[in-house]
């Protein structure tokens, strides 16, 4: 720091007659007029008295020293220049000098006061004072980042890798220095495991995780503390739980089909759809006998709170079985020696069957009579002789548990 000089007083001594001054007679005798000039700064010594810019007029006595003895008086009137100052204010980029007086004005010393001799036009001292401003040039760039992420600085791209150098940035007469040192931040890394039911999945991330993709790793932006991405791992798990009624069954109408539940769980709660035909609704093994086709659903819940479901579809065709002999002979023995016909339990009654010869004649004619039952089935004879052996043609109408019909034709032979 420049601390500013104290501008002590010049003083000039000066005789009676002092050269360069303007003296005047007066019209009273003894009496002169001083007339002069100065600086702000000077002190005049006159004979005996002192004059300066703040007592700049005086009169002084001289006792007899004027001609015949008398008294002489001195009438002093002197005019004082000021100093001339000037103010010096002005704006360098740091690491910049500017001299000044000899002396050298930086960043560490920008205040001050420089005195000029004989600096003004009518020679006096000037002064000077300076108070400059330095701007900064050089900064530094020390944000934190975070992994991953990157920062463009004066078009150049820094991250966590390349995170330190140095930029100048254009900035009128003093360009910028900026030192870039960034300050990377891990990104927070966390695991994620659960464990899901059969047939389960979560979201995580805008991703689906199920049995057929279990495992990976999810970048959550903005979701750590600090503010920087997380990663995720994630890994999920299944429970190895099963509940199964079976595969899906063809039946014939009149058929009984069982559905029996498997599983390896431990429920705490069954429930069907729709309710199978059995006492309890919640029964594990229920036998039925369905007329038309149907799905059934079982919905099971575990201890765990898995819910588990499987479905059987059950079609059921209205081809019912029919069991016809090819062939007979009425000299067998019982009940061989009958034409009757058989069926499954889905047919209730036999309408009406005949048997005819090859010409279409009648042989045989019956009516609402039960299947498997060969006491009112042909026994070969027509209008009481035995028929000789041939090929015959029978023709029948049954009827099902549900009420519908069907027709079942054939030929068979007769032999002895």
């Amino acid at each position: 720091m420049n601390y500013p000089r104290l501008m002590f007083p010049k003083t000039l001594f000066l005789a009676l007659y002092v050269f360069g001054a303007s003296f005047s007679a007066q019209a009273q005798p003894g009496h002169f007029t001083y007339r002069d000039t100065f600086c702000n700064n000077q002190t005049v010594l006159v004979v005996n008295q002192f004059f300066s810019a703040s007592n700049p007029n005086g009169t002084i006595i001289l006792p007899g020293a004027a001609q015949g003895g008398i008294d002489s008086i001195i009438h002093v009137e002197l005019t004082f220049f000021p100093v001339m100052e000037a103010f010096l204010t002005q704006t360098l980029c740091e690491g910049d000098t500017l001299w000044v007086n000899g002396t050298a004005y930086h960043a560490g010393n920008y205040i001050g006061e420089e005195f000029i001799d004989n600096g003004s036009v009518n020679g006096c001292d000037s002064i000077i004072h300076i108070q400059l401003t330095f701007r900064k040039v050089v900064h530094l760039y020390n944000p934190a980042i975070c992994e991953g992420d990157s920062v463009i600085i004066n078009g150049h791209t820094y991250t966590a890798f390349d995170r330190e150098g140095i930029e100048v940035i254009p900035n009128g007469a003093c360009d910028s220095i900026l030192m870039v040192q960034l300050t990377p931040i891990p990104i927070p890394f966390s695991v994620f495991t659960d464990t899901l039911c059969p047939g389960g999945s979560i979201e995580i991330n805008g991703i689906t995780y199920d049995e057929d993709n279990r495992v990976g790793f999810e970048l959550l932006k903005n979701a750590g503390a600090n503010g920087c991405d997380s990663l995720v791992q994630v890994s999920i798990s299944f429970r190895e739980l099963y509940v199964y009624i079976g595969e899906d069954r063809d039946i014939i109408k009149g058929d009984t089909i069982c559905i029996r539940e498997y599983s390896n769980l431990t429920p705490v709660s069954m429930s069907w759809s729709p309710t199978p035909p059995c006492a309890d609704s919640s029964c594990l093994d229920p036998c039925i006998m369905p007329l038309n086709s149907v799905s059934f659903t079982i919905t099971v819940e575990d201890i765990t709170g898995c819910v588990l479901t499987d479905d059987i579809r059950i079609r059921v065709s209205n081809k019912n079985r029919v069991y016809a002999p090819t062939v007979f002979n009425p000299d067998a023995d019982f009940p061989n020696n009958r034409f009757f016909l058989g069926a499954d339990n889905g047919v209730r009654t036999i309408r009406r069957m005949f048997i005819a010869d090859r010409w279409g004649e009648l042989l045989f004619d019956v009516t609402d009579i039960s299947p498997d039952l060969p006491d009112f089935g042909w026994d070969g004879t027509f209008n009481g002789q035995v028929m000789h052996i041939d090929t015959y043609v029978f023709w029948a109408e049954l009827e099902r548990i549900d009420g519908t019909t069907f027709i079942e034709t054939g030929s068979f032979a007769l032999i002895r």
